[in-house]
């Protein structure tokens, strides 16, 4: 039987689900998974059918050619990647070798944020006024008709190097600290409420669009101020209509045959609906899990399905009466943890994931990224009113036992 080669590059956590289950277990065709050792105890070996194989990322041509090695000795069944710095990387390997799945012009759709968002605009979508910032005039321009902007990488990831930008000043100063200008776009800033849609597409179908919201001032931009990662999923029938219906364009006009999607778009206050950005991955930060926690679907597992070549075992399962949420803390600060709340303190049955990665005497760096945590809780409620008390009583039931002391 062929075999799926997982590059499982980044956190080793996203191979295990909402109850710490390995998701390599009782897939219907066997798996070898390229990982390093920093995270190579998150791969199940004593699964049947699994294989673990050590590598170095920072090695890609080792990596490469490992591939074609086993490709060549066995045809690979396909190849799969949960994160987003090795999409065009398995791309151009899935190009190279043959093997189905999305190949460099698609992954170029789901990477460069220009890209994603001519093709769109082109298509009718709204999508914020933007240009690349090698073009310094351009940009100039483009913050005189909109008074702020947001510059970025084309091709970033989790909120990393996200800049805003409100003056002319403030434009000269990043122009004068940022030699790798053609690396960024500017973008007008939009002034709404940021969500995030995410879908498992089968056969260019979407099976599954579980849309949620990031909850103001708890969003994953806002990680540098140590506000707690905050999402849950939406309750209000008409939005989530909308919400739907707008990621099942952008999946068509992207051209998306089997994957996964994590799409952030804006809701602003007259309603209007406007893209952001999308990626062809699982949402991270515990995204997955709250989604598993809602619909019994893993979006780690549904992808590894889809790659392959068994989409049809993916069925979602509504549990309509709770919604699911998140809270992931993070601190603004390099610190030492000197006392920090034990996971009994989280036992209810409502509390579906508890992940606290830090203990006394951990060292902590200040938060860089939107889901450097240090706690993760994934919990359901009946409505939206129950889902912000238990949010409130959370937040203080964490914080009223963390102390710390600078590092």
């Amino acid at each position: 039987m062929k075999k799926l080669l997982l590059l499982a590059r980044g956190d080793g956590r996203q191979l295990l689900g909402l109850h710490g289950q390995s998701l390599l277990r009782d897939l219907p065709f066997p798996v070898i998974v390229f990982v390093d050792n920093a995270n190579a105890h998150y791969v199940d070996v004593a699964a049947i059918g699994v294989e673990r194989e050590l590598v170095r990322w920072s090695n890609l041509a080792d990596v490469r050619a490992r591939v074609e090695r086993h490709h060549a000795a066995a045809p690979l069944l396909g190849i799969a990647v949960l994160d987003e710095k090795t999409v065009d990387f398995a791309a151009e390997l899935r190009e190279a070798l043959g093997l189905p799945g999305m190949h460099q012009a698609a992954s170029r759709r789901f990477r460069d944020k220009l890209t994603m968002k001519a093709l769109l605009g082109a298509a009718g979508l709204r999508v914020p006024a933007h240009v690349r910032c090698d073009d310094p005039a351009a940009v100039k321009a483009l913050l005189v008709a909109h008074q702020r902007l947001v510059i970025k990488p084309i091709d970033g990831l989790g909120s990393r190097d996200v800049v805003f930008i409100d003056s002319a000043h403030a434009l000269a100063m990043w122009f004068a600290q940022q030699p790798r200008t053609a690396q960024y776009e500017a973008e007008e800033y939009i002034d709404g409420v940021l969500y995030h849609l995410n879908a498992v597409v089968c056969d260019g179908k979407p099976v599954l669009t579980a849309c949620a919201i990031y909850l103001p001032g708890m969003a994953n931009i806002d990680f540098a101020s140590g506000a707690p990662f905050v999402s849950v999923l939406v309750t209000d029938t008409e939005l989530d209509a909308r919400l739907r219906a707008f990621s099942d364009r952008v999946i068509a006009v992207l051209g998306m045959r089997n994957g996964v999607t994590h799409l952030e778009c804006f809701v602003k206050a007259d309603n209007e609906i406007v893209f952001c950005e999308t990626a062809a991955r699982p949402g991270g930060g515990g995204i997955a899990l709250m989604i598993e926690a809602q619909f019994a679907v893993n979006f780690a597992r549904a992808l590894l399905l889809l790659e392959g070549g068994r989409g049809d075992l993916i069925r979602p399962e509504h549990d309509g009466g709770r919604v699911a949420g998140l809270i992931g803390f993070r601190h603004p600060d390099t610190v030492f943890v000197k006392r920090i709340a034990a996971r009994e303190r989280f036992s209810e049955e409502w509390i579906r994931h508890v992940h606290l990665p830090v203990g006394p005497g951990a060292f902590v760096v200040a938060a860089t990224h939107c889901t450097d945590f240090i706690g993760l809780l994934i919990f359901s409620s009946r409505n939206r009113t129950e889902f912000e008390q238990k949010r409130v009583d959370l937040y203080r039931r964490f914080y009223a036992e963390l102390e710390t002391e600078p590092a």
